[in-house]
């Protein structure tokens, strides 16, 4: 053993940790693609630091080579465990939220993965061999999402619809743009390289690295095709070939002709590119132009215009497959930037008009989201909140809008944005650092892309466009394990280019019988003991997708026996302890021991409030059972449990309605209607999808329901809901003009809602404009036959005209759609 094989060992590990953190997932897990790549990437990092160990205790000196990026990388993971341990939870920040998993231990693997590289990578060749490995991922996974944009995916993904925005093997479309543009630049400055023509063309020279170039691809899409997720050896047996293709190609592709290599790097391009368009990001693409702007300022005139013929190939295609492409709006991200940010000027009346500004989608999200993320910063200024709890905290600082804007009960786990994320999650000392961090790394760049010369140049400036294309990207998105190891990696790249570095001699061959094995098995069995510990996670989110699969289905037993073998495996992951005591629940309902299974309930849940003392729905699942129990007993004690869940609940979560409504059922239980009525109006107003607290409301005060949905209508005017609400109110009090406006209003927004049709159906049977009415029912019934609100309605105009025998049909055609329908059963009784 000696130095150079361990250093051939630790390049051959950075190889893997940069293919196989993009491209590896495993179907059985709940988080199917950051799930598998952390407990990967916590494998490697293991290993890398083990090995790294051995090399120190075998040979007994190590030289760490410096970098002008070392402190600032020191200091910045300096600050990230200071904000872990000051850490609104301790323990989330440190192993990472589930689904995210970017908590300290990530953070410090990716700083494992930058001093590797410095310390390993010594050479342009190496340097190279890591951009190949690249070319290699980003190939696969812009297959693949071909591959989804045309329906060919076999398997069903949730969340994303695939064939409109693709995901790739990361699982969303930001962070498969964001992976895509760190790819597409370094793999052009390696398209743009002038290779060295050989003397002999031998096909067996070119066959043999394109056969291990297209085995990565042939057998990828072999295993998606013919194995289930329940082929667990087959599948990782499948992605070991994977992998070791691609490494074969890394370090044989300079066997192939220039003009092979050359067309074989251009279609890689092509399809990187192709990727990034179908993934509709618009981040990606403002990161794509502002990253080819630096990388042509870069690369110079001499390397542009030496290359034109490449260039202007390469450009054409991209051009042509862009106006193809966009010739269908709907895979268009302009397209999609265009309806989210919308300037409309509807008629609510005749001769007045209103004019309007509308952010919608993820635009109008993420503005309140960063409205918030300023509060969070205002009230944890230094250190922040700590990494991977912003879902914990966030509540309490979310914007009334947002909830509109998103949706309700959505807790935002990141800012959508970097130059936010950090400082809410690290505190303003880690973003000064992280700025420092960054300018050292581009002041590195540019200081040596004035000196460096030939390939190097070329290389380096695809290093800086990538890390500019991505920070752009990632002001509207944010970084995952996937791609923000890369993103580290590649600084790393910068710091080495064009470095002199002393190669290890391979020094004096030690026997294996010399070894210091102590020494040698105490890192061996501390490095076995981490990685048994880093498929926790991965085991238990295994049986957490079964339970709660199961718990989809109502197999409520076999629920609660998957998800208590979940937390046995991990017993302090909050989500599958919430579902656990849902499943009991459930039993309770269901089961034949409902006492026990409701015990167990609560137990359960007590259980969750203490691990997870953020999530405010085991508060308020306990004060709903607590509120059954006291409504059957009579025990005073539970209604006082009850209230105390869920005043906690309201302390995490001010904007939980249902909690709201559920302590105005107690204050009216109790005899305090007017305790009552503000509850219930507070519910509402937060949260307008309710129906139970403004029926309520109105059985107390009609006036009062009325007040509430103005002044609702005031705040959210441009909420469908709130809208239909308001008008049938002002239809049934008889304030036609009102409701006519806020008809008009609901119909120029929402054209393709039909509510709009019916309620201005309503408002011209109360004018008396029956003709109107009645040609209005007709077409919405032409368009859906099965509207029950709209046979209501023409069955009351034929009431109108007096037709009762067309009425009498119309309403046995109601009952048809709807046994239950109330008015339909009245009429026909009277007729």
């Amino acid at each position: 053993m000696n130095r150079k094989i361990i250093n051939f060992i630790m390049e051959i590990l950075v190889l893997i940790v940069v293919f196989i953190m993009p491209t590896i997932f495993d179907r059985r897990l709940g988080i199917v693609f950051s799930g598998t790549k952390t407990t990967w990437m916590r494998v490697l990092g293991v290993i890398i630091i083990a090995l790294w160990a051995i090399k120190i205790i075998v040979t007994k000196k190590h030289r760490f080579v410096r970098t002008p990026l070392d402190w600032p990388v020191v200091s910045f993971l300096l600050c990230t465990t200071i904000a872990t341990i000051t850490s609104v939870h301790v323990y989330t920040s440190f192993v990472g939220f589930y689904g995210r998993y970017e908590g300290l231990t990530s953070w410090f693997l990716f700083g494992i993965f930058f001093f590797v590289v410095t310390n390993y990578i010594k050479s342009f060749d190496q340097l190279k061999r890591i951009v190949v490995t690249v070319l290699s991922a980003a190939t696969l996974m812009g297959i693949y999402s071909i591959l989804q944009r045309h329906s060919l995916d076999p398997y069903m993904w949730g969340g994303v619809i695939t064939w409109q925005r693709v995901i790739g093997m990361i699982g969303q479309p930001n962070f498969l743009a964001a992976y895509m543009l760190l790819a597409f630049f370094l793999v052009l400055s390696l398209f743009l390289m002038k290779k060295e023509i050989p003397v002999k063309f031998d096909w067996q020279d070119q066959l043999i690295p394109l056969g291990y170039f297209f085995a990565t691809q042939i057998i990828f899409v072999i295993m998606i095709y013919s194995l289930d997720a329940s082929h667990v050896v087959a599948w990782y047996f499948g992605f070991a070939m994977i992998i070791a293709s691609a490494l074969l190609f890394s370090y044989s592709y300079q066997k192939l002709h220039p003009w092979i290599l050359n067309t074989l790097i251009g279609a890689g391009l092509l399809i990187i590119y192709i990727c990034i368009l179908y993934t509709q990001s618009r981040g990606g693409y403002m990161g794509f132009f502002t990253g080819a702007v630096l990388f042509a300022l870069v690369a110079g005139r001499k390397w542009l215009f030496g290359n034109w013929k490449k260039i202007a190939v390469l450009g054409g295609l991209i051009l042509l497959i862009s106006g193809v492409t966009m010739l269908r709006p709907e895979y268009s991200p302009f397209e999609r930037f265009a309806t989210e940010i919308t300037t409309t000027e509807i008629e609510i009346d005749e001769g007045e008009t209103e004019a309007a500004l509308e952010l919608k989608g993820a635009a109008g999200s993420r503005g309140e989201t960063w409205k918030s993320a300023f509060q969070v910063v205002a009230d944890y200024p230094f250190f922040g909140i700590g990494p991977e709890v912003l879902k914990m905290v966030f509540p309490r600082y979310e914007t009334d809008l947002f909830r509109f804007k998103e949706a309700f009960h959505v807790k935002q786990d990141r800012c959508h944005n970097e130059t936010f994320d950090i400082p809410v999650t690290k505190g303003l000392i880690a973003f000064v650092i992280y700025l420092w961090l960054l300018f050292t790394v581009f002041k590195t760049g540019w200081i040596k892309s004035k000196t460096l010369q030939g390939p190097e140049h070329l290389l380096l400036a695809g290093m800086l466009a990538a890390m500019l294309a991505f920070i752009i990207q990632n002001q509207f998105s944010f970084g995952v394990v996937a791609i923000t190891s890369l993103f580290w990696i590649i600084w790393a790249m910068v710091m080495v280019i064009g470095e002199t570095q002393e190669e290890d001699s391979e020094g004096k061959m030690i026997n294996w019988q010399d070894l210091p094995w102590l020494p040698i098995a105490g890192v061996i069995l501390t490095a076995l003991v981490l990685i048994y510990f880093s498929f926790f996670s991965f085991r238990a989110d295994i049986d957490f997708k079964l339970g709660k699969s199961r718990l989809q289905f109502q197999q409520f037993p076999q629920a609660v026996m998957a998800l208590e073998e979940s937390l046995q495996v991990y017993p302090f992951e909050g989500g599958t302890i919430s579902h656990l005591g849902i499943a009991y629940l459930n039993l309770s309902r269901f089961g034949k021991q409902k006492a026990q299974a409701l015990d167990k309930a609560v137990q359960v849940l007590t259980y969750g409030t203490k691990v997870d003392a953020y999530n405010a729905d085991n508060f308020f699942m306990l004060a709903k059972i607590h509120f059954v129990l006291y409504n059957n007993t009579r025990n005073q004690q539970f209604l006082n449990q009850a209230k105390e869940n869920a005043e906690i609940a309201i302390k995490i979560d001010p904007y939980y309605a249902e909690v709201y409504d559920l302590l105005g059922t107690m204050a009216q239980q109790q005899g305090d209607i007017q305790k009552a009525a503000g509850l219930y109006e507070k519910a509402f107003s937060l949260n307008p999808n309710l129906v139970d607290p403004l029926q309520k409301l109105n059985a107390i005060s009609p006036n009062m329901s009325l007040k509430v949905l103005e002044s609702v209508y005031k705040k959210y005017g441009n909420n469908p809901l709130v809208l239909e609400k308001l008008t049938q109110i002002y239809l049934s009090s008889n304030h036609l003009k009102k409701a006519k406006k806020v008809i008009m209003k609901l119909r120029a927004y929402y054209p393709d809602n039909i509510m709009g049709e019916i309620l201005l159906g309503q408002y011209y049977l109360r004018t008396n404009e029956v003709g109107k009415a009645f040609n209005l029912f007709q077409e919405i019934i032409l368009k859906d036959p099965k509207n029950v609100l709209a046979h209501v309605g023409l069955a009351q105009t034929y009431l109108k005209k007096g037709n009762k025998s067309r009425a009498k049909n119309e309403l046995e055609q109601i009952l048809m759609l709807d046994p239950n329908n109330q008015w339909a059963n009245l009429m026909q009784g009277r007729l």
